[in-house]
């Protein structure tokens, strides 16, 4: 069986190969995020950046993305998918439980999307049975890259940080003017992505207090939001997949510890965990 699997978030799009021989190929796309994405250009666009594998015939594809969990969105990534490969079986989920398999494979345990967005679940080794209640970059995203980046912005435009922040920002973002990020927030697509390019900036300059009490406070809330309000939190591991938990992972081991919580695994992205799961399954 030949099987192609998809792991989107809104900035890109890791997919995977597993050949009939076991072999694995790979490639990476834009990010796919169909809230955003009108389906004709999502047409469009898959077709150009996946021309190398449109060819090929597969018996089935997984694909986890954001945005997945609602059937609108489903039914908008299979139709798409269906037009290009034709005679494969489509099977679209959400990126949550594409972070569960990945962390957990077939365990017990808590699972936290922690990148451009954030999101959290209790997986009880087969399915989701419980999950944080997500608003997204606009209402929440609490401890996401998103939500850090935009705060960093906030304090730089209103002039709040140190003047040692203050001109490293300017020094490393110079485009950036109140003029420039206003009409990038407001007039234009994928506010989300252009708010979490400023995460890598707190991120490099974590010693200072300003941005280490920024990323704590963050964490803290994502925590509250979410792991907190799950039964049994204390009782299993808190897995975290997306490069904002892999990048921080010793600040929020920090928090974590803090709220008497366990840390489990980091991954930077699930599409390694992923293979193995559906690798697995296939065997």
């Amino acid at each position: 069986m030949r099987q192609l699997i998809a792991d989107s978030g809104s900035s890109k799009t890791d997919w995977r190969i597993i050949n009939e021989d076991g072999s694995i190929q790979q490639l990476k796309t834009k990010g796919i995020n169909p809230y955003l994405i009108p389906g004709n250009e999502l047409l469009d666009s898959l077709k150009n950046e996946l021309s190398e594998i449109v060819k090929i015939e597969f018996d089935i594809i997984h694909f986890y993305g954001a945005g997945c969990g609602q059937s609108k969105n489903k039914a908008k990534i299979k139709s798409v998918l269906n037009s290009i490969f034709k005679n494969s079986k489509v099977l679209v989920e959400d990126d949550m439980l594409a972070a569960a398999r990945a962390s957990c494979l077939n365990q017990l345990g808590i699972v936290c999307i922690l990148g451009t967005g954030a999101n959290a679940c209790f997986y009880d080794g087969k399915s989701i049975t419980q999950k944080m209640i997500s608003l997204g970059y606009a209402l929440g995203d609490e401890g996401s890259g998103n939500y850090i980046g935009k705060m960093i912005l906030k304090a730089y435009l209103e002039n709040e940080l140190s003047e040692k922040l203050q001109t490293a920002f300017k020094n490393t973002f110079p485009e950036v003017t109140l003029e420039n990020a206003l009409e990038n927030i407001y007039q234009k697509p994928y506010a989300n992505r252009y708010f979490a390019q400023f995460f890598e900036f707190v991120l490099l300059h974590q010693k200072e207090k300003y941005c280490f009490e920024l990323m704590t406070d963050a964490f803290q809330q994502f925590l509250e939001k979410s792991v907190l309000k799950f039964d049994h939190h204390q009782e299993y591991p808190i897995h975290f997949v997306g490069s904002v938990a892999f990048h921080a992972n010793s600040i929020m081991r920090m928090v974590l510890n803090k709220n008497h919580l366990t840390a489990g695994n980091f991954m930077e992205s699930p599409i390694a965990g992923l293979t193995l799961y559906h690798k697995n399954q296939n065997s």
